[in-house]
């Protein structure tokens, strides 16, 4: 087997940025993809942070946290209707970035009651990585811990990439 990463810098699960969003793009970056049996996801912070950003000021505000569930759940709907195991992520933290107008409070409450949801019972996926967990500071978990701040306080650096590979539970990969 492979991995594919069919992640675009920038994208968005419900509105387009860089690229369609998640939604639009399933049928040729996921499901195109011969054999694919597995799909682990992270979206979430561009929707969270880029409306109101100087380079993608539209819409004025990102989604509440029930159209963001909703979005997750038609994206984990689809894969599964496909036969795929869809393995979800919480949103890493964010906060202090130095990306202007990205860290807001009602996108830091979004992504707690996301967060929430994904970790508790009746979520839409076969499994979740705490990506959240996994790379933030233990002082301030609204923050990137800052061995794995790839400097923006957005980004995770190589440490941090390895911390949510780590992160995730192999038994769910069938390997």
């Amino acid at each position: 087997g492979w991995i594919v990463n069919a992640g675009i810098s920038g994208n968005r699960l419900l509105t387009d940025a860089v690229g369609e969003h998640l939604l639009a793009r399933i049928d040729h970056d996921v499901l195109a993809v011969p054999g694919v049996s597995h799909v682990i996801t992270h979206i979430g912070l561009n929707d969270l942070g880029l409306p109101g950003h100087f380079a993608h000021p539209e819409p004025a505000e990102g989604p509440t946290a029930a159209e963001f569930k909703a979005g997750l759940t038609t994206l984990a709907d689809r894969l599964h209707a496909a036969g795929l195991t869809v393995i979800g992520s919480t949103i890493g933290p964010y906060k202090g970035t130095v990306h202007e107008g990205y860290d807001t409070p009602r996108g830091q409450a979004v992504r707690a009651e996301v967060n929430a949801w994904l970790l508790g019972p009746g979520h839409p996926f076969d499994g979740i990585v705490d990506v959240a967990a996994a790379v933030a500071d233990p002082d301030e978990p609204d923050r990137i811990r800052a061995e794995y701040n790839a400097g923006d306080g957005l980004h995770v650096n190589d440490a941090g990439a390895k911390a949510i590979a780590d992160a995730v539970d192999i038994t769910l990969l069938d390997l």
